[in-house]
This record gives C-alpha cells, structure tokens and sequence, in this order.
C-alpha cells in the first residue's frame, strides 16, 4: 500500500489511543510510510477538515464524540446501510473522488463478546444507556435477532431508542425504561453498559449507585449476576467501579479494551483491505494505558 495520512477527529481528543493502537497495526505489516494521528476538531469545523482532509490526501479518518453523529448532517459522505440506520459513522474511507461512511461500534461490541468466549446467539441482552455507542450496539444486535431491553436514567430516551430501532429493523422484542430496579439486570443473560459512568469525573460512580435497594447491595448483585456475562465498554480505568462489583458478585466482567481494538481493527481492514494483528493493537493499548495510570 501507498504511503498514506490517517487520523481520528474529535473533541477533546487527547485521551486517545487511537495513534498508539494504530501505528503498531501498521509497524507489524511493514507499513512504515503510513500514519496515524489525533486531531482536535469541533462541530462546527467538521465539514472544512473533512474537505481539507480529503484535498491533502488522507486515505481514512475514524471520527468520535461528538462527530459520529455530526458528519451525517453534511452532504459530504456516502454512509452504508448500518451507519444509516444508526444515524453515526465512525470510520471514513477517502476512495476514488469519493468519501464513504461506515460504522464499526455494534461489530466491534459482538466481536469482543466473542473474543472474551461469550457466545451471543438467542442471549436476552440489556444494554445500559441511550446514547450514541448504545444505539450502534443495539442496532447490531437486533439485526442479529437478539432480544434487548435498554435502559437509561432518562426512560423516554430509552424508549424513544428501542422503538427506533423496533421500526428500523423488524425485531420486535426490544423495549427501553428506565433504572427502575434488578429485575432487568437477574431476567439478561448479557448485560452491556455503554455510558460515562466509571470514566474521568465520574470514576468511582457505578451503574448500581442508580438503582434502589431492597436488601444489601452485594446481595442483590450475586442474586441478578453471578454466572452473567457484563461487559462495560469503557476501558479507562480497565476495570470501572461497575465491573468490580460485578466481577465481586459472581459475574464474569469484560473491560472496553478489546471494544476500542476490535472497532479499530474494523477500520484498518476497510481502508487497507489487511487484517491487522489484534494482539499486537492489544499490547500498545495496554501498554499505553500502564504508562497514562
């Protein structure tokens, strides 16, 4: 492949570990003449820097908060059916005169599931959160047939976000509410949590702080998730407050690592046309990771 310019736009966007991951993909193929890099771009520059972009040569850009959903109010790009439907693009491919869309968020959430041996197949799956990342995460799964509950601390938005995705994809076992209690977290075989809780000022917050006791915590997370597969797609700090109560009641507990590799891995692919070694993704983030904490 050609020497070529990648990147991932955002604001902010120095927490990324994007050029890490990115450019170990590219030393381990040989592919020494190609880069990655981070750059700081607000909503409202998004279409001038994708146009610059393209005018300067870049050959794929990822984008992430809040950009995902901005770039689907331009005319610039030509997004594929899934990124239609979820209304988010992460990944563009600069081809051709062209600028295609692509969402790997939901593929990347299935793939870590399956990396860490948790097969999805017919699982009844809660999906914490109504956002950007739970409505790509959602979206994949109920193309896939799955059936979901997703719930939020605002239950109109969860609502409002299963019956989207309910007419978007004929799959009419997904409903939404809100953190009324553990009775959606004992009824899931696979819990997914896809919000803020756990991350920067929120770091020793848990999921469980939102919810109503009725008897002591610890119980009530043994009795709804021992043997439960509980993923949290953040992976800085590695293990949220989330997941350590979890993994503490019985639960076996995924951290985001493997979500942001995955997702990349995706990315790389759809430029390139190489698979890229996860492991070797895996090792920079980590690494980076040890070295920021």
């Amino acid at each position: 492949m050609k020497k070529c310019k990648f990147g991932v736009f955002g604001f902010p966007i120095e927490h990324s570990l994007s050029p890490v991951m990115h450019t170990a993909a590219f030393n381990a193929l040989g592919m020494t003449g190609c880069e990655y890099k981070a750059y700081t771009v607000r909503p409202e520059e998004l279409k001038e820097e994708i146009i610059k972009a393209q005018t300067e040569g870049f050959c794929g850009l990822n984008l992430t908060i809040p950009l995902k959903e901005k770039i689907m109010e331009t005319d610039l790009i030509e997004p594929d059916d899934f990124s239609k439907k979820a209304g988010a693009v992460n990944t563009l491919h600069f081809k051709d005169g062209k600028i295609y869309g692509y969402n790997t968020d939901g593929e990347g959430a299935f793939k870590t599931l399956e990396y860490a041996g948790c097969q999805t197949n017919g699982k009844k799956i809660l999906i914490i959160g109504a956002g950007g990342a739970a409505r790509s995460i959602s979206l994949f799964f109920a193309e896939q047939g799955n059936s979901l509950k997703i719930i939020n601390r605002t239950a109109e938005k969860a609502q409002r976000l299963a019956d989207e995705i309910v007419e978007k994809t004929g799959n009419k076992n997904v409903s939404g509410g809100g953190l009324s209690g553990w009775n959606d977290f004992d009824r899931a075989d696979i819990i997914i949590q896809t919000t803020a809780l756990g991350m920067g000022e929120l770091k020793e917050v848990s999921v469980f702080d939102e919810l109503p006791a009725t008897k002591p915590r610890t119980e009530l997370i043994s009795e709804c998730l021992a043997g439960k597969t509980v993923f949290d797609i953040v992976y800085n700090p590695e293990e949220t407050a989330f997941l350590r109560e979890a993994r503490e009641g019985g639960a076996k507990t995924i951290n985001g690592v493997m979500m942001l590799v995955f997702q990349g891995a995706l990315s790389f692919e759809i430029w390139t046309g190489k698979k890229p070694d996860v492991g070797v993704m895996k090792k920079a983030v980590l690494e980076a990771l040890k070295e920021r904490n």
